[in-house]
Parts: structure tokens; C-alpha cells; sequence
């Protein structure tokens, strides 16, 4: 991790203190290498929503010049991360909506899952949105994501509707104006 990275926040988790980082281009290969770790785990559980080999290193040059990457480190240790973006007409088409910030790429390391991380990230997404001046937080999730899609709900996310890219479905999600507001 660069020392000149800066410092965007903190989050609190399992009585931890976590720092957000905005990734730099300098990063590149530690945020592929989360990425793959991660698509290795999920397709190692059965959890088809990631692939290993989709991570190039043109994808992630990519994500870091159309959105912003946030690191979540415990100390010079990545605990997680996320991306964001103003706009995401792939995924939402004609609801597309550039006054929204769109949610990408959570991810929380194996030996931080279980103490609440994924939530402390997305309600700081949505602070950090807020103070953007965004109207609001959404993400997509994929629709045979039996586990994270009950989460996301019960974290205040709303269904907005359905799409497709390919043979996959998935999810949109909009958090609810009343969880946004107060986080």
C-alpha cells in the first residue's frame, strides 16, 4: 500500500478500527489480486457470480479510470473493498440515474467476514454519497445469490426491479431513502 494513498475515512467493525483508502493507479495489483481471491472463494462455495480469469489487469486499469476504489485496511493489512461509480446504464438502463452513486465489487477477506465489515461499508458508501451530494445508493446483486440478497434487504436496500446481461439475472437495488438519510 502506498504511504501517499489518501485517507478518505473509517469504519468500525467487531471492535475494530478500520481506514478507507482511495485507491491509486499504484494499486492495481492488489486490487486485482483481492478480486481474484475472492471470485476463487465464491466459485470454491458454489457461488457462480464471479470468475477468477474476468479480473485482467485491462479491467482493473479500467475500474480505476471510471470509478473511484475505495481500500478498507486494517492497519497496511486490506480487509476489503469497493468501487463507485455515477453511472451505470449497463446494469440499469433506462433507470439509470447519474444523481445516484452505483455500488460495485464488495468484497470482504475471509478473516474479517462474520463482525459486520460488508454493513460498516456500504452505510460509509452511503455517507460518503451523501456528502457527494448523490441522491441516493444502488447496486445489483445477482438474483441466485440466496444469501447476500436476503442480507442486502435487511440492510435497508429496496428492490427496484430485474435485468439480464447474458444468460444472468440479477437484482437492482436502491437503498431506502429513510436508511440513506440516517446512516
Amino acid at each position: 500500500m502506498n504511504e501517499i494513498n489518501k485517507v478518505t475515512g473509517s469504519v468500525q467493525a467487531g471492535h475494530m478500527d478500520f481506514r478507507i483508502d482511495l485507491a491509486e493507479d499504484t494499486d492495481a495489483a492488489l486490487i486485482r489480486d483481492l478480486l481474484v481471491e475472492t471470485a476463487t472463494w465464491m466459485n470454491a462455495a458454489g457461488i457462480e457470480q464471479w470468475y477468477p480469469q474476468q479480473f485482467t489487469e485491462e479491467l482493473i486499469r479500467s475500474y480505476l479510470r471510471e470509478r473511484e476504489i475505495f481500500l478498507c485496511m486494517d492497519g497496511e493489512v486490506p480487509a476489503g473493498m469497493f468501487t463507485l461509480q455515477s453511472s451505470d446504464p449497463d446494469y440499469w438502463g433506462e433507470l439509470n440515474d447519474e444523481s445516484f452513486h452505483y455500488l460495485h465489487r464488495l468484497l470482504v477477506r475471509a478473516s474479517y467476514r462474520g463482525i459486520g465489515l460488508s454493513r460498516a461499508l456500504i452505510y460509509w458508501a452511503a455517507r460518503y454519497s451523501r456528502e457527494q451530494g448523490k441522491q441516493g445508493l444502488r447496486f445489483d446483486c445477482w438474483d441466485q445469490n440466496r444469501k447476500l440478497n436476503p442480507y442486502y434487504e435487511s440492510l435497508g436496500m429496496v428492490p427496484q426491479g430485474k435485468g439480464t446481461i447474458g444468460e444472468r439475472s440479477y437484482i437492482l437495488y436502491q437503498m431506502a431513502s429513510d436508511v440513506y438519510r440516517s446512516v
